[in-house]
């Protein structure tokens, strides 16, 4: 289950979003050079990383590994050592980075200094890295300048040290949060198993936080064959095993009479007849109010 930012896990000062007009605004100022340094912060699942792609015009294929590069963009997603990170700044200079994953890679002082003064507000940010590898190579000066723009993405936030901190003072923070009705819309953009999307558009309500992995994984159960895909996945979504077995049972092609679904959900979960039509009383309360 995605995991949701508390209010203590955010930075201080924090833009908060809530659809994906409002976040796509936002990346577009950062692909005209507008804005320097984009923190974006969001639960998994959101597809805060497809977003800032479409931003800045490049393909999926085009940040498929660690350090991928296009003419326009650098790409680091996951960890990276730090040569690795002053390597690739070097020789791509002066093109918007994104730094994908983030919270892997702020766990490395070395790589958290290379990039503050890459995160710095300046046009032109001048990176310096003294060492024994940076004196001596050939390929590589321990100085050079730049005018890139970053973007830092980040499903979790810890302000560790007086260097995180000097990156969460210059940035623009973004905190993406979408309620699953606007995160089930998207989906439907691009979603061809209109069966799953359905299913699970029942649930917009109920879920704590929906997560664009689980429509394509309940997408995969379902067409590898499995008759229970519904019940399978759904204690993945909501965290209460009782509600996600009542909803299963009302979309169980096999069970066709009430008391059928009744019966499974006492054996599936030892309660009672009456604790199954209480929930489902409170689904259908839901389900009004949504209609």
């Amino acid at each position: 289950m995605p995991k949701l930012f508390k209010p203590d896990e955010l930075p201080r000062e924090v833009i908060t979003l809530s659809t994906y007009p409002q976040l796509e605004l936002y990346l577009s100022k950062l692909a005209s050079g507008d804005q320097g340094l984009v923190l974006l912060l969001g639960r998994h699942g959101t597809g805060k990383s497809e977003c800032v792609r479409r931003a800045l015009g490049i393909s999926v294929t085009e940040c498929e590994a660690i350090a991928s590069v296009a003419p326009r963009v650098l790409c680091v997603e996951g960890h990276m050592q730090p040569y690795g990170l002053y390597h690739a700044l070097w020789k791509f200079r002066d093109p918007p980075v994104i730094l994908d994953d983030w919270d892997r890679l702020y766990a490395d002082g070395d790589c958290v200094r290379i990039l503050k003064p890459l995160c710095n507000t300046r046009r032109l940010k001048r990176i310096t890295w003294l060492t024994n590898l940076t004196l001596t190579a050939e390929d590589v000066p321990p100085s050079f300048t730049t005018r890139s723009s970053v973007i830092l993405i980040a499903s979790e936030w810890r302000t560790v040290n007086s260097n995180v901190r000097a990156l969460e003072d210059r940035a623009i923070i973004l905190h993406f949060d979408p309620a699953n009705a606007e995160l089930h819309r998207r989906v439907g953009e691009w979603c061809d198993d209109q069966e799953v999307h359905s299913f699970l558009g029942r649930g917009v309500d109920v879920a704590p936080a929906l997560s664009m992995r689980h429509y394509t994984q309940e997408s995969q159960l379902r067409r590898a064959g499995l008759a229970d895909w519904r019940s399978s996945l759904l204690p993945m979504v909501l965290p209460d095993p009782q509600l996600a077995c009542v909803l299963a049972m009302q979309h169980e092609p096999n069970l066709r009479r009430e008391e059928e679904r009744v019966a499974r959900f006492v054996k599936v979960t030892g309660c009672s007849r009456a604790t199954y039509f209480r929930i489902k009383t409170q689904l259908d309360r839901r389900n009004t109010l949504r209609a």
